[in-house]
């Protein structure tokens, strides 16, 4: 076997192109990285309750949220309500309308049966999605 000479010119150039080959390539593995940072989303709160609305022979519930971000109102987004029955029940959406000035909403709704009822926010390019707490509401007898 033979050993090879290089020039110390080649072995310099080599170098270099070796150097300059990895730079180019962290670089430009920052600048993808970097080229789409996510945009951090504000947290939210979502509230449930309810009202009982008894009038004549009617029973109405008013299921009331307030959407919240920071310990300040969201106006103006779109949230669902969601309600569910039965044993192996699946949420499906009863409503869906957008809140208030002071972040809130209300729908009012009538049970036939002993249901459960939450409001899903879904988030938008703002605020993160949230979803309130269960709540149950009988029919009246």
């Amino acid at each position: 076997m033979h050993a090879i000479r290089v020039r110390m010119p080649a072995r310099v150039a080599a170098a270099v192109a070796a150097t300059a080959l990895t730079v180019t390539g962290i670089v430009a593995a920052a600048g993808v990285a970097s080229a789409v940072p996510k945009p951090k989303l504000d947290a939210t709160r979502l509230s449930i309750s309810n009202k009982v609305i008894a009038h004549g022979k009617h029973h109405v519930d008013a299921v009331t949220g307030v959407l919240r971000s920071d310990d300040k109102a969201v106006s103006g987004e779109t949230v669902a309500l969601e309600a569910r029955t039965g044993v192996t029940p699946r949420w499906k959406v009863v409503a869906t309308g957008a809140t208030g000035p002071g972040g809130a909403i209300t729908f009012d709704v009538t049970p036939k049966a002993k249901m459960q009822f939450k409001y899903v926010f879904a988030g938008d390019s703002t605020y993160r999605a949230s979803h309130s707490n269960v709540i149950t509401l009988s029919p009246v007898k």
